[in-house]
């Protein structure tokens, strides 16, 4: 079916399950590099709240790039799609709710930090 045909859906996807386990090397190539660019940016905040010696001035894009690279590495391989019944679906709304007050929690924190001059 080509993209001339009435019923080609340029949106449609598969969507796919978790990563798949055990990890290969490719997989844990990706935790490695992304654990480095956390590493890089967690040395940088710790040095500028002054917990280590100030190693990185700036945070360079690499500590926000690493880990993103490694999680595609760690995604390339998944498991096919499973059903979602109503007990994940109420599951996943309660970890949702959690993640984004969580989040806001922390959101909040940083901006109550960086207004008040520390």
């Amino acid at each position: 079916m080509g993209y001339r045909t009435h019923q080609f859906d340029p949106n449609a996807y598969e969507e796919q399950g978790p990563p798949l386990r055990p990890y290969n090397w490719v997989q844990w190539t990706g935790v490695a590099i992304a654990a480095v660019g956390v590493a890089l940016f967690a040395a940088y905040l710790l040095g500028k709240i002054g917990v280590l010696p100030r190693w990185i001035d700036d945070p360079s894009p690499a500590s926000f790039m690493l880990p993103m690279f490694g999680v595609l590495l760690i995604n390339s391989r998944r498991a096919p799609a499973t059903p979602v019944d109503e007990q994940q679906t109420a599951r996943n709304r309660r970890a949702l709710i959690i993640i984004v007050a969580l989040g806001a929690v922390v959101l909040g924190a940083a901006t109550a930090i960086e207004f008040s001059g520390v």
